[in-house]
């Protein structure tokens, strides 16, 4: 669930604990879950062989094809944690395609609108973290401090300066959250409330237009900032945090409000000569799914992309047993007789059951989770083990070190168990199994819930790196050329395709992007490659295999050839590794 009201600022990481028994590691091996070891030092899959620098953000392609997209919680602390400019000095802005800012609100006038009201359900907005405060130098962009005469200060102008200094990024503002949709309902009931919800969305976000609040505000002061509009109401046609007063309309009116909403953005683009987007975070229950419009094709062809709820599929509301809360693939309870663990929910089956809704597979991105969920009172690291007590959530940050990372390659998710707190969550190791099995499978890309947990930047960097080194994704342009690897090995004459152009190799290179300077051994060919049917890939890399000089094995639908003996280094993320990056695979 996306909240709006937890704030997730970073906090130093827990001491280390004692890691657990001989004993229950032989018990977790015995069950095909494998022991990772403690307090483990993450490295994400390296980028593609470059330090990112300003204004390397991703292309209009994507990352090799794919999206990636972080939300930003707009309740930072202006004391400290997490703030907009640590986006650029984490290294996370390069890892981006989109960055979804949360949450823009309903209120209960009905309408888009930043306001500093105190409703019955607590506050309707946050002009002060939006707009309002004024950010010092050591928490900006370019480290120039907002002055009290400035018209737009806060969290938006640290976004435009993001923009202006990452033109590829796009930027979108998400509505709702779990506290922010209470209003969703009544204000997409009838035709003049979703006009009115429209227009006011459009004019607010898109074009601009903020309340005055002294100094700040104004028509257009944040103009150009969104390149479109999230929809994430929890939910149409289901309970959220509070019922919904009219869950048998919802579906009908919600998809309306969006159609209204694409028509709306159709007429800015118009206008303004700019692309707008629509997405929506979808939900993985099966009531909010089929209940709320989110499996209805006329979404679908609406929509820009929807981003699948991968995770609170399990959680501490259910006090006395642990299980994992974004698993890949289905698994058992340890004490059933057949019976599915977390109602049958499994990501793969989420994003199969979208696809065949009517949305291409490009249109759908896989959720991951920068935070876990936690128990204690639990004696054994067996997923679905009993507890005594749920510990709510914790940022990936705080659990990164806890105890033993566990992974569990069935079900395709990772823990940590310190021998008495257990946390399932995403970690590096999970991040990468994931995005391969999006890039093999043909989906959009991936998302992460909330950037602001992650801020060493392991897990977009995970999800970015395996990204750049799998088969081009479905937004990449077609090439009969094979797309350049950081790991690649290349020669005099060699032809690859990188962000949209073919390149040919004027010497041996290897690690050199393509682009990166006039002068390197990369010259633009100005012709394209006919497509061609990708070879056969070669049989999956296993880490516990040995490899010899010449060996072919695939991951992530890419071939790879060893260079030397190796064992245990995965293709694709050293440049200077064993391994040449051939081409993608089918």
């Amino acid at each position: 669930m996306h909240r709006s009201v937890t704030s997730t600022r970073h906090q130093p990481l827990p001491r280390p604990v004692t890691v657990l028994l001989a004993a229950t590691t032989t018990i977790a091996v015995a069950l095909g879950i494998t022991t990772l070891g403690a307090q483990t030092a993450h490295s994400a899959p390296p980028a593609a062989g470059t330090t990112p620098a300003v204004g390397a953000a991703p292309d209009p392609d994507g990352i090799n094809g794919f999206r990636t997209i972080g939300y930003f919680p707009g309740w930072v602390p202006p004391s400290g944690g997490y703030q907009v400019a640590d986006l650029e000095r984490t290294g996370a802005v390069d890892d981006l395609t989109h960055l979804n800012y949360a949450f823009g609100n309903v209120t209960s006038d009905l309408i888009c609108d930043i306001s500093d009201a105190v409703g019955p359900e607590g506050p309707e907005g946050d002009p002060n973290a939006d707009y309002l405060r004024l950010v010092p130098k050591n928490q900006s962009v370019d480290g120039v401090a907002d002055r009290a005469d400035q018209p737009l200060a806060g969290n938006l102008n640290q976004l435009r300066k993001l923009k202006e200094r990452h033109p590829d990024l796009k930027i979108l503002i998400s509505l709702g959250g779990w506290t922010w949709s209470d209003h969703f309902s009544d204000a997409v009931a009838t035709p003049e409330n979703r006009t009115r919800l429209v227009e006011s969305c459009v004019d607010l976000w898109i074009r601009g237009n903020l309340p005055v609040y002294g100094a700040q505000g104004g028509d257009g002061v944040a103009a150009g900032i969104f390149d479109g509009i999230d929809i994430d109401w929890e939910w149409p046609g289901a309970d959220g945090e509070h019922p919904s007063p009219r869950p048998t309309e919802d579906a009908a009116n919600f998809l309306s409000f969006m159609e209204e909403l694409r028509g709306a953005l159709d007429v800015e683009e118009a206008e303004t000569g700019h692309d707008y987007l629509i997405s929506g975070f979808a939900p993985a229950g099966w009531a909010p799914r089929t209940n709320g419009g989110w499996v209805d094709p006329r979404l679908a062809a609406v929509v820009d992309y929807v981003n699948v709820q991968g995770y609170d599929y399990h959680g501490t509301w259910v006090p006395d047993r642990t299980g994992h809360q974004g698993n890949l693939h289905k698994y058992y309870w340890p004490d059933s007789t057949g019976e599915y663990a977390n109602w049958d929910l499994a990501a793969d089956d989420l994003l199969a059951a979208y696809r065949s809704a009517g949305y291409r597979g490009d249109q759908v991105n896989l959720g991951l989770a920068a935070y876990g969920q936690g128990w204690s009172g639990v004696t054994s690291p067996v997923p679905g083990s009993p507890a005594t007590a749920g510990l709510g959530t914790r940022t990936y940050a705080e659990l990164r070190s806890l105890g033993t990372e566990y992974y569990d390659a069935d079900a395709g998710a990772a823990y940590r168990w310190d021998g008495d707190q257990w946390f399932s969550l995403d970690t590096p190791r999970s991040v990468t199994d994931k995005a391969e099995w999006v890039a093999v499978n043909g989906y959009g890309g991936g998302f992460i819930w909330d950037i602001t947990g992650d801020y060493r930047n392991e897990l977009a960097g995970a999800l970015a790196g395996t990204l750049r080194a799998a088969t081009p994704g479905p937004l990449a342009t077609p090439s009969g050329a094979a797309p350049w690897y950081s790991t690649g090995v290349y020669t005099a004459g060699d032809v690859v395709v990188h962000d949209g152009v073919e390149f040919a190799a004027a010497w041996w290179t290897r690690g050199q992007e393509p682009g990166a300077t006039p002068y390197g051994p990369w010259v633009p060919t100005g012709t394209t490659t006919p497509v061609v049917t990708p070879p056969a890939c070669a049989p999956a890399w296993s880490a516990d295999a040995v490899y010899t000089t010449g060996d072919v094995v695939s991951r992530a639908g890419v071939n790879h050839v060893a260079l030397w003996w190796t064992r245990g280094q995965a293709p694709g993320t050293d440049t200077w590794g064993p391994w040449d990056a051939s081409r993608p695979c089918t």
